[in-house]
């Protein structure tokens, strides 16, 4: 009997030894499978990092993109926008023209009232968008005023306007057209 304990003890013996270098085994393939999985995630968060800086280099891409736009936008607007302006004043240059050419027996008359009366109309439209007509000084200023002529005159003034000037929100929308004095010959 104590032999077959003894066996018993020695089968037992490598029985546990068997299992242990299975665990050992079990935990080699454990370790193998874990560093694995974690290379996977290393190259997983490496991916989401470029994935997100993709992300974010297309997004402020698009932002930049729509804030272009719509810069661009803003200057068609702008530039229409002058655009019509600039022909409201060349009918008010004509209604003007006219006005000082009406004859003193047709300033009652109720077709000229009513010809004046567009008149304030689309001045009071200019008014509106932030058109005003240039004040012009003596002095010739060449950032308001164009010199169409120079005349006999106080040198460097401006002797009449040919045609008003007119800024839009303070800048110039349209110059005075001038005549400039020369100077008088002695």
């Amino acid at each position: 009997m104590e032999e077959e304990n003894k066996n018993k003890k020695e089968k037992k013996t490598t029985d546990e030894v068997e299992y242990i270098e299975e665990g050992e085994e079990k935990n080699l393939d454990l370790e193998k499978k874990i560093e694995k999985l974690k290379e996977k995630l290393k190259i997983c968060q490496k991916e989401k990092e470029e994935y997100l800086a993709g992300w974010q280099r297309e997004r402020a891409d698009f932002l930049n993109y729509k804030r272009d736009e719509e810069k661009k936008l803003e200057e068609k607007i702008e530039f229409f926008k002058k655009k019509i302006l600039l022909e409201f004043l060349s009918v008010l240059d004509s209604i003007e023209r006219a006005e000082k050419n009406l004859p003193e027996e047709m300033k009652e008359n109720s077709w000229a009232k009513g010809v004046l009366g567009i008149k304030k109309q689309i001045e009071g439209i200019l008014r509106k968008e932030g058109v005003e007509e240039i004040e012009i000084d003596e002095d010739f200023n060449p950032e308001l005023c164009e010199a169409v002529e120079v005349i006999e005159g106080e040198e460097g003034k401006v002797i009449e306007v040919s045609q008003k000037g007119y800024l839009l929100n303070k800048k110039v929308l349209r110059p005075a057209k001038v005549k400039v004095g020369k100077g008088r010959e002695s």
